[in-house]
C-alpha cells in the first residue's frame, strides 16, 4: 500500500486530518489539489527544469509509481487522479 493510499484511509476513518483547499467555486479536498499540483510538477520535471519543494523520488515514491523519469510517470499520476475522481463522485 503507498503513502497516498494509506493517507486517503487514514482521512476516510478519521484518523487523519487534513486541510481543505478554498476555491473561487468553494472548497475542495486537499487530495485532489496535491494531486493536480504533482501531476503539474511532473510535467516541469518532464521538461527537464527542476521544482523547487520537491523531488521526483519523493512524488515516485509517495504514489508508488515506476519508471525512470518524470514522463514515464505522468500517465501513471493521471489514472491515479482519475480513479480519484471517480471514487470522489460516488461519495
Amino acid at each position: 500500500m503507498t503513502q497516498f493510499q494509506q493517507t486517503m484511509l487514514a482521512t476516510e476513518n478519521g484518523t487523519m486530518q487534513v486541510p481543505t483547499v478554498s476555491t473561487s467555486t468553494g472548497t475542495i479536498p486537499f487530495a485532489g489539489y496535491q494531486l493536480a499540483v504533482h501531476i503539474y510538477s511532473l510535467k516541469i520535471m518532464g521538461m527537464g527544469m527542476k521544482m523547487r519543494g520537491v523531488t521526483f523520488t519523493q512524488i515516485k515514491k509517495y504514489y508508488g509509481l515506476t519508471g525512470k523519469s518524470a514522463k514515464d510517470c505522468i500517465p501513471q499520476l493521471q489514472q491515479i487522479q482519475n480513479a480519484y475522481r471517480e471514487i470522489s463522485k460516488n461519495n
